[in-house]
């Protein structure tokens, strides 16, 4: 199958067609619900804290169930949980719609969830292995732009298949999706080679304990994170809850350093390069995040926009995610990941500093010029920053730096959301109404929201510079 550089060329495009459709659907659903929440809502009758179960079921087991497996594709073979995954989100898609109340849809959405966590560090753990090096960040690259295209795509398609249709086409639309990357999944992804983990060899167990406080951790993480916006960051319920899941998540640490066969190999944290990327990524995916959720709000509430404009304006950071990821990530395979890292991290950190100066008379092309600027920082750094998490592991270690780069991702991505929410809350509590504070109070919070932002890019890129000069020492 790759005998010649044609065969290998096709072999590996086809690869990445059929990985990537599977990547598009997992980041479609993640984005597509939200916009339909006030329709759920109505039907169902449901309160809005109730139904807004509804995402953060889905992110729980999503985030907390990747690296979960990561580990065991690594036992049972990439391509076998990779279809499975894909099967199982398939038909949860199909439940979702189905659904007759708000307990089923959080029920279907869980399960949803788990499909997805099998199919975002397994569809990373393919390409790592079956593309080589010199290739993989731009490998790497389509599949974040694959992801970021989405991601942005979701609010549109949403807004448009509820208002035209309903919302039970949100999910509809996942199950041709997901016949097709099946069928194609089972042609053109090849039978994973499983190499025998000597740990593994010798306890003949899963560690279910250590899987199960992740998980745990991650519901407590995400759930206060949540209710931070309401009831104050310094609140006595949200610190103790974020002790609790710090307590928890030092068992784990702890566990992990102790059994014979983890499900997350601590150690591989010990290598500077892999700690840094992580830390890179996680910071760029939450900066990103949290833009994306603040800006429909600036656009509907200040510049007075329809959802669908608002929705299209956001396409612009993702294009040109999709345009500059693999270019980033060809880049990052000539250049080095630290160089593009560096680069685009002062181009990220720059976006979000000039557009924390948006204000009610910011005019359609200055809002343009930064949405650019945004996605061409943005594009590079995700996906030379996954390159590099990839790169810097030993290749026993391939998959469960997948897992863990999977994990970054959404786990990134709720941090930010949540961070830029309970920042955006502080800085309009004293406005009147908190579901719309008026255009000074909102543009104060806005600002903050992105001064975070900015700071978190620029951390990523002092990060990335200093494991660039490490490595170049």
């Amino acid at each position: 199958m790759k005998n010649g550089p044609g065969k290998v060329f096709r072999y590996e495009n086809l690869l990445l067609i059929v990985i990537s459709i599977g990547v598009f659907m997992d980041g479609l659903d993640g984005a597509i619900v939200n916009v339909s929440l006030p329709q759920i809502a109505q039907d169902f009758g449901a309160e809005i804290e109730f139904v807004s179960l509804v995402v953060t079921a889905y992110l729980i087991f999503l985030s907390g169930l990747m690296i979960t497996f990561g580990k065991i594709a690594s036992y049972k073979g990439a391509k076998k949980i990779y279809i499975t995954g894909i099967g199982l989100f398939t038909v949860s898609s199909l439940l979702c719609a189905l659904s007759t109340g708000i307990e089923m849809l959080i029920l279907f959405r869980s399960l949803q969830g788990v499909g997805a966590a099998m199919i975002a560090p397994t569809a990373i753990g393919i390409v790592a292995k079956e593309v080589p090096e010199e290739r993989r960040g731009k490998s790497l690259g389509i599949l974040v732009a694959a992801s970021s295209f989405a991601f942005a795509l979701g609010p549109v398609a949403g807004g448009f298949l509820t208002e035209y249709l309903s919302w039970h086409w949100i999910f509809l639309i996942n199950i041709p999706i997901g016949i097709a990357a099946t069928a194609l999944s089972l042609k053109y992804i090849p039978k994973s080679e499983i190499i025998p983990d000597e740990n593994h060899k010798k306890t003949g167990t899963f560690d279910y304990t250590g899987s199960l406080l992740f998980l745990i951790s991650v519901a407590i993480l995400i759930t206060t994170l949540g209710m931070a916006g309401d009831a104050g960051p310094l609140s006595p319920s949200v610190i103790t809850s974020l002790a609790v899941c710090a307590a928890l998540f030092y068992l784990f640490i702890r566990r992990e350093k102790s059994v014979p066969d983890p499900v997350l190999d601590i150690s591989i944290f010990r290598i500077p390069a892999f700690s840094s990327s992580t830390a890179t990524y996680m910071l760029i995916m939450g900066a990103f995040g949290g833009a994306v959720l603040i800006l429909p709000f600036y656009f509907q509430y200040i510049k007075s926009w329809s959802p669908a404009m608002a929705g299209l304006a956001l396409l612009i950071p993702s294009v040109m995610i999709t345009i500059f990821g693999p270019l980033g990530g060809m880049a990052a395979d000539r250049f080095g990941t630290g160089t593009v890292c560096v680069i685009s991290g002062i181009l990220a950190t720059a976006g979000f500093f000039v557009t924390s100066f948006y204000s009610v008379n910011a005019t359609l092309i200055f809002i343009a010029a930064t949405l650019l600027l945004l996605g061409l920082g943005c594009g590079p750094l995700m996906s030379a920053g996954a390159s590099g998490i990839i790169s810097s592991a030993p290749a026993e270690k391939k998959e469960i730096a997948s897992g863990i780069m999977s994990t970054s991702v959404y786990l990134g991505t709720a941090i930010g959301t949540a961070a830029f929410t309970a920042i955006f809350s502080l800085f309009t509590r004293t406005a009147s109404s908190s579901m719309n504070p008026g255009a000074d109070a909102f543009l104060d919070g806005f600002f903050s929201c992105f001064i975070a932002g900015t700071l978190f890019c620029l951390t990523a890129t002092l990060l990335a510079f200093a494991q660039k000069k490490e490595s170049s020492a």
